[in-house]
């Protein structure tokens, strides 16, 4: 079987490596050119992968019976129109190294936000639950690679993107998570129905002996239930509800049905993470564990000790009483609007970025009571000004560079005051993504 491999990513790569290796002839294609790309050529050629870099060779593409799509291409390519012009067969790097593992029980997890802490945390409680679990997907380790290191896991634990939901065929969740639904990717989607629908396909496999856990406080969310056939159970900070998992006197509760007493799980306290959007992935994470058999006794053992991810809401240092913060990962308005509504104060803020089309109106009306002074930079900086002023808001600055931003954070701090990068924005302006910015960031504060 002859496949081609299109983009020379971290999923291309790892893609291609496991076709090769499962014996299919593979041919990767890539159309940048750059040191990221360039820096997987030692491993292509470790494992005798032909590749092209810079070009897309479509006069060879005629007689290939498969092509592997990495989540980043959309399905409007030219190369996609391309194959699909062939008549050649489209999938997804998630779904191909999915035809690898069909006896491991998947959880998916999607939603705008909180994916990827979700994904985290439920892993770390599968882990301490048993040993032969893979986490990662959309979460910085593709399933292609999970499925190198380990072919045969018991469980995988998969953050996945409304991205490599398109090309999705067999992919069957045992368990599915969607934890809330904002405006995000409309540089890819026309609209919000489009995005909606492409997230959706999460649940297209599922029967009614799997499980969904849907968030009980997002109105779009809640009404899936509607339109699906597996067994629903729902999360919620504001309601005690029936069938789920709850907050309620700064308690977690699982209720199985309506009939059941609500058992306590574990107190809010105890939760490592700051802010109530965490207090939300912490109660999928459980629902998912549950509804897999897992003890609470390891439930909470695994909520104690999970130490948060990098990027989101880390700790970075103290300098002179000022308290420094890398919510990096928070890309979109929505997700820069739970980062503030984590703190007790008001803090000193740098947002800004290159734009997916977002609208800030509703990030801007929360500055007059979460922002003591708004430092601006990237792209959208303007875009976020405008914003600002519309909604009253006018201690800001826009500055040049991550650098800048920081210094003049700095200047304007007095002990107690906490300064926080959270850009609202994609990083693609002036970064390679929000890793890396996340990383200058730290780099530059270590260095105060």
């Amino acid at each position: 079987m002859k496949i081609l491999v299109v983009g020379a990513r971290r999923s291309g790569v790892f893609a291609s490596i496991l076709g090769k290796l499962h014996g299919f002839e593979v041919f990767l294609t890539e159309k940048a050119e750059n040191s990221e790309v360039r820096s997987f050529e030692p491993l292509l050629k470790k494992y005798n992968i032909p590749y092209e870099i810079g070009k897309h060779s479509f006069e060879k593409f005629s007689n290939f019976d498969l092509a592997v799509l990495s989540p980043g291409i959309p399905m409007s390519a030219p190369i996609v129109k391309d194959l699909e012009s062939k008549g050649i067969k489209i999938i997804g790097e998630l779904e191909f190294a999915n035809m690898f593992s069909p006896n491991t029980k998947i959880i998916a997890i999607t939603g705008t936000n909180g994916k990827s802490t979700t994904t985290a945390l439920t892993g770390h409680i599968f882990k301490l639950f048993n040993q032969n679990t893979v986490v990662g997907g959309n979460l910085g380790t593709p399933y292609s690679e999970l499925l190198l290191e380990n072919p045969n896991p018991e469980y995988a634990v998969l953050e996945t993107s409304c991205f490599q939901l398109e090309t999705i065929e067999q992919y069957h969740p045992e368990v599915s998570v969607f934890l809330n639904f904002t405006e995000d990717h409309l540089d890819r989607y026309t609209s919000m129905e489009d995005y909606l629908k492409a997230k959706k396909r999460i649940f297209i496999n599922q029967t009614e002996s799997d499980f969904a856990i849907l968030n009980y406080d997002d109105e779009v969310v809640k009404n899936l239930s509607k339109e699906i056939k597996p067994q629903v159970y729902y999360f919620s900070l504001k309601e005690s509800i029936e069938s789920g998992a709850f907050l309620k006197d700064n308690k977690i509760y699982f209720r199985e049905d309506k009939f059941s007493k609500p058992k306590e799980i574990i107190e809010k306290e105890e939760i490592p993470l700051l802010g109530l959007h965490n207090v939300q992935n912490t109660l999928a994470s459980i629902l998912c564990s549950i509804v897999m058999g897992v003890p609470v006794e390891v439930i909470r053992d695994g909520i104690r000790t999970f130490k948060g991810l990098p990027h989101r809401l880390e700790f970075v240092r103290e300098v002179n009483g000022v308290i420094f913060i890398n919510d990096s990962k928070s890309t979109t308005p929505d997700s820069t609007i739970k980062a503030l509504e984590s703190f007790n104060q008001k803090v000193i803020l740098i947002a800004g970025g290159s734009s997916k089309n977002n609208d800030f109106t509703q990030l801007a009306k929360m500055f007059r009571d979460k922002v003591k002074f708004l430092i601006l930079l990237g792209q959208t900086a303007h875009q976020l000004k405008e914003a600002s002023t519309k909604a009253d808001f006018h201690d800001f600055a826009i500055v040049g560079s991550l650098k800048e931003a920081i210094t003049f954070a700095r200047n304007i701090a007095k002990a107690g005051d906490i300064v926080l990068l959270s850009p609202a924005c994609a990083s693609f302006d002036m970064f390679r993504d929000f890793e890396d910015r996340g990383e200058q960031f730290k780099e530059i504060v270590s260095e105060l």
